[in-house]
């Protein structure tokens, strides 16, 4: 099959952990054609084989645009989008074709009508409950969007009963809850902590949790209220942290001597860092947008033998060695009783290997399978501003804010080249001199 992934998450996100990256590469591997369309811009280079991954200015989107676009904003689109794909990509062949959306975002949407004219099947694959995606503070989706994307989708795919019942009205529905890639963390001999080569500090007990971390996925006050609980205890954070400086800040709240921020590092590494933990944590706030997740670093915790405790997030607990508090009392006892329970691995193994995105892809193609295939005609979807995003003062001040924030990293990188060059020329200079002495 031709199979076209439209993205939200950049293929060099969280070293490729996500869950559209790995199906596009499990689907490759098992000799489907995979043709990888990104939002979020890659910043390391990008495989351009099977598959190949584009962003939306090799579609001819020029940066400004895409931004308002983002931002909600009115936009100036550039004319068949949808076409340009297929001037870059070609069909390799008669195969079936399959485009799956994972972004109700209007430049996404654009690309679709032209899809369904070449008989591509069009999959939704639901990936969060945009309609809480507001009260977030992000801009880039609206109902609307959803609507269109569900309503011409001949299957949608959830990754939770939340969102499975969001769209149970619809005629063609799946749950397909989120895997893991247990590679990485088998890469690392599980030891002991004094043997791991990435070292932290530890107390009584030691406490991990990684992941791109915002205030609506760290419930705040539970984490200061635990914190201070035990100050014995040492608690361990790794990703990416503060981005945005108009949000609230995270190390500034959590600021105390047994609270560590670190910066992200690839899962392998990640895996080295979990043999320094007592437990792992999910310290998400219960709400009704995080209700509708299937968080993947849960998987990727247990794929390293930590036990976790989570807030109560019922779509969790069917899973082994997961314990959910609806307090923080009750945390603080889940986290001491997590940290002297041991952990049957061999049982632990026989879930997981049951849990990997190849039984996921496989789950998926079964799914795909089934799809009827025929061109047709989709009707235009909607298309410039979002109702009433122009009057919005928030979301202009976010938008201002993001282009402060893209004129920096181009004066900083400018001035990078220029340094470089500086120092070139300067070695060049030398090298002369050497010579002619």
């Amino acid at each position: 099959m031709n199979i076209v992934f439209i993205s939200p998450i950049a293929w060099d996100n969280s070293d490729g952990a996500h869950r559209p990256v790995q199906f596009a590469q499990e689907l490759a591997r098992r000799g489907h054609t995979v043709t990888y369309i990104e939002i979020e811009k890659s910043r390391a280079p990008l495989p351009d084989a099977n598959p190949r991954v584009l962003n939306f200015e090799a579609l001819g989107w020029d940066s400004v645009n895409f931004l308002r676009a983002w931002y909600g904003l009115a936009y100036a689109a550039p004319a068949h989008s949808g076409e340009n794909f297929f001037q870059i990509v070609p069909s390799t062949s008669a195969a079936r074709g399959i485009v799956i959306c994972a972004a109700p975002f209007r430049p996404a949407l654009e690309l679709l009508p032209a899809f369904a004219a070449r008989g591509y099947a069009l999959v939704y694959d639901a990936l969060d409950d945009i309609s809480e995606m507001r009260a977030l503070g992000s801009y880039c989706y609206d109902d609307l969007a959803e609507q269109y994307l569900a309503q011409n989708a001949a299957l949608i795919v959830t990754l939770s009963p939340r969102l499975a019942e969001k769209f149970s009205a619809q005629k063609n529905v799946t749950l397909l809850r989120d895997g893991v890639d247990l590679a990485p963390f088998r890469r690392v001999p599980s030891d002991t902590a004094q043997t791991s080569p990435y070292p932290l500090a530890r107390g009584e007990i030691t406490v991990g949790f990684w992941g791109t971390m915002w205030e609506y996925n760290l419930d705040l006050p539970l984490l200061q209220t635990i914190t201070r609980a035990r100050p014995a205890w040492q608690f361990h954070f790794i990703g990416a942290y503060d981005l945005d400086p108009t949000r609230v800040s995270l190390t500034k709240l959590l600021d105390a001597p047994n609270v560590h921020f670190h910066p992200s590092v690839a899962r392998a590494v990640l895996a080295q860092a979990a043999q320094n933990f007592d437990v792992c944590i999910l310290p998400t706030p219960v709400t009704p947008f995080n209700l509708a997740r299937d968080p993947l670093k849960v998987y990727e915790y247990l794929a390293c033998y930590k036990p976790v405790v989570s807030t109560n997030l019922p779509q969790l607990a069917d899973m082994p060695y997961v314990q959910l508090a609806r307090d923080a009392n009750e945390f603080l006892a889940d986290i001491e009783r997590a940290a002297r329970a041991p952990i049957d691995r061999a049982a632990l193994d026989a879930y997981l290997q049951e849990q990997t995105w190849a039984k996921r892809t496989a789950a998926l193609l079964d799914a795909l399978n089934k799809l009827p295939f025929a061109a047709r005609a989709m009707p235009a979807p909607p298309r410039g501003a979002m109702p009433n995003a122009d009057n919005e003062l928030d979301r202009a001040h976010a938008y201002a804010k993001h282009l402060e924030r893209v004129v920096q990293d181009r004066d900083a990188h400018i001035r990078a080249l220029e340094n470089a060059l500086q120092q070139s020329s300067l070695a060049q200079k030398i090298r002369r001199a050497l010579r002619s002495a």
